[in-house]
């Protein structure tokens, strides 16, 4: 079994740790919104979906998680260019 250094095996431990790992794909946030819009009672429309993300932008802090909802935003409303 080959061994690694600590110094290694500690970046490569703190990369898998990161948030940036764990952030979820548009399609899991989209998962998430419809989840949500449901429990709330509310109907999955496009509409309703597309507000929720704008809502979920304006509240999120986090620089990766922002990029995810930008992104997934761009799909819904079938953009080509960034929003």
């Amino acid at each position: 079994m080959r061994t690694y250094p600590d110094s290694a095996s500690r970046a490569i431990t703190d990369y898998f740790n990161t948030p940036a790992w764990h952030l979820p794909h548009e399609s899991d946030l989209l998962a998430a919104i419809m989840r949500e819009l449901m429990e709330d009672g509310q109907p999955a429309t496009s509409k309703a979906v597309v507000a929720r993300v704008i809502e979920k932008l304006e509240f999120e802090g986090d620089e990766k998680r922002l990029q995810s909802y930008r992104a997934l935003l761009t799909q819904l409303l079938g953009n080509d260019s960034p929003v």
